[in-house]
């Protein structure tokens, strides 16, 4: 009789599937969002305006920025790239997904990133989805995400804050209101 393989531990480094990420049914319609992040979406409203971004959750990242994998996915690949550069220039590493199926695809091949730039808006998969499902993946549920997007009204920010968002930048935003963002996100 074959023998089956185990399951993958959730704590295996070398578990590198991340198709679960693209594949299987749409997600379900959120419930009504809580009292908190409707205050939240408020107060980020407020904050785009003056900075350009908003963060909610920080979730520092020990060692250099020049070890932090900052992946941004967007299907805007000038906009994607232009992000990248920015990062890059500030120390970072960064790397483009033109989509979820090509993040999903690059982070089976080189792991999961310290932070993800997640546009909404998306032909194959909308970015909402996309993170709804990150927050359920063994190895990425506590990885940072921040939605990277030029939906930026109150109501956008509610529904990415209860998708699982840590933050929210609006585009088009100033090279210096990212850096401080991604600083800001992974505790730098």
């Amino acid at each position: 009789m074959p023998s089956t393989p185990a399951p993958a531990h959730p704590e295996d480094p070398y578990d590198l599937d991340f198709t679960s990420l693209v594949e299987g049914p749409a997600e379900p319609p959120a419930p009504p969002p809580s009292p908190e992040i409707e205050e939240d979406g408020l107060i980020g409203a407020n904050a785009l305006g003056e900075e350009g971004f908003h963060v909610v959750l920080v979730r520092p990242r020990p060692g250099s920025p020049s070890n932090h994998v900052v992946m941004i996915v967007d299907d805007d690949a000038p906009t994607a790239e232009l992000a990248a550069h920015v990062l890059r220039k500030a120390g970072y590493q960064a790397v483009v997904a033109l989509g979820p199926r090509d993040a999903a695809r690059l982070m089976s091949r080189v792991g999961a990133p310290e932070l993800l730039l997640l546009d909404v808006e998306m032909p194959e998969m909308n970015g909402l989805d996309f993170l709804r499902r990150i927050r359920r993946h063994k190895r990425l549920f506590d990885t940072p995400v921040v939605l990277f997007t030029a939906h930026a009204n109150k109501g956008d920010i509610v529904r990415g804050l209860q998708a699982g968002a840590d933050g929210y930048i609006a585009k088009p935003i100033s090279a210096s209101a990212l850096v401080s963002a991604v600083r800001t996100v992974l505790g730098h």
